[in-house]
């Protein structure tokens, strides 16, 4: 009897490669990537534009902002330096400059194009009137590049388009202009006389201290000012007096007190009559002592001091309140020199070209 065989049907999944979606896929990849390119293609025309396209024209000359940049770096330099000591986070760049709504940016930015104009316009009257660098100041002037370049960051030098070459050229043009302007300023019918006449030297006498400072506060778990607790403020107290003895026998007091002092601290300190922190009970208290004098432990507001006199007759201010007003009258005077060299040349600022840059970050490149 022959037995029939049973045969099992195996099914076999058979999986067929469609290169149709392969070919899907790939056109999107592609299309992703040439987008990609597109937009760095674009953002690269458009930065390398902003570099190139004029924004300053003297005398039919076109000036873009590659040639202008170490005017712009020098402006953003200068007013980098008080973003630092607000925290340097661009809080500074962005406060209203005045009531129109302006920006420090937007005000800095101007001063950075009058700049390049100012020196442009006075390198070429200086050069018209036989002015050129001497020996030394042609060397100065490379030394100068030089250093630039080593103190740069590489972000700044790429942003700047600096080389040797381009700031020897930019420092020769402030260089000459310095001098050109120093000149003419020489010429001018100033009276510093007479402007100094005329500033009181008791006004400016100047008090120049040095004292030692235990504070009536300390700060909180969040790192707020708060007033101290009566036990508190009694220990800062004698602990200040635990230096009185040894301060009346020592000559520099900034060696005084121990690295790991907590309450007390040494301080130097100067001040005229009309600008101090100190007390009007304090300060008439001062005005009074003579050099080397040390006064008692004084309580006032804020804390307890133990002060003494350095000079109390320098003219420190009074100095610089008269170099300060010589150098108004002359800015005043030469402005007008300025302005009527300036009327000699013909040049249009193109604003529309300026206003896509931010400062702070053209040269820089950190805000």
């Amino acid at each position: 009897m022959n037995k029939s065989k049973r045969i099992k049907k195996v099914e076999v999944e058979v999986k067929v490669h469609d290169k149709s979606k392969d070919r899907i896929v790939s056109a999107k990849i592609l299309t992703i990537a040439s987008a990609i390119f597109v937009l760095i293609l674009v953002g690269a025309l458009i930065f390398d534009q902003l570099y190139t396209s004029t924004i300053l024209k003297v005398d039919g000359k076109n000036y873009s902002l590659k040639d202008l940049s170490y005017y712009f770096y020098t402006v953003e330099y200068q007013y980098n330096y008080y973003d630092q000591m607000f925290g340097g986070n661009g809080t500074y760049w962005d406060m209203s400059a005045d009531a129109s709504g302006k920006t420090i940016r937007d005000t800095a930015k101007q001063e950075a194009i009058d700049t390049a104009l100012y020196t442009e316009v006075l390198y070429k009257e200086a050069v018209s009137e036989g002015y050129a660098l001497t020996d030394e100041e042609t060397t100065k002037v490379g030394e100068d590049a030089d250093n630039m370049l080593k103190n740069l960051s590489a972000e700044s030098i790429a942003n700047g388009h600096f080389t040797k070459e381009n700031l020897i050229a930019s420092l020769s043009k402030t260089n000459l202009v310095s001098r050109y302007r120093q000149d003419k300023v020489d010429a001018l019918n100033i009276d510093d006389a007479g402007i100094t006449a005329g500033i009181s030297r008791d006004q400016y006498r100047q008090y120049d201290v040095e004292y030692l400072f235990a504070s009536k506060t300390t700060t909180d778990a969040d790192g707020k000012s708060i007033e101290m607790t009566a036990d508190e403020k009694a220990k800062a107290k004698d602990a200040l007096t635990t230096y009185y003895d040894k301060a009346k026998t020592t000559d520099d007091w900034s060696k005084l007190l121990p690295e790991d002092e907590k309450l007390v601290s040494y301080r130097s300190d100067n001040f005229i009559e009309s600008d101090t922190t100190f007390d009007d009970t304090f300060k008439a208290k001062i005005m009074t002592m003579e050099n080397g004098a040390i006064s008692e432990i004084y309580e006032a507001d804020n804390g307890y001091y133990v002060l003494k006199m350095v000079n109390n007759n320098s003219s420190e201010s009074y100095d610089k309140a008269v170099k300060d007003a010589i150098s108004k009258a002359e800015n005043e005077e030469f402005n007008k020199v300025y302005e009527e060299i300036l009327a000699k040349h013909t040049y249009k600022i193109n604003q529309a070209a300026l206003k896509p840059l931010t400062m702070g970050s053209i040269v820089l490149g950190s805000k």
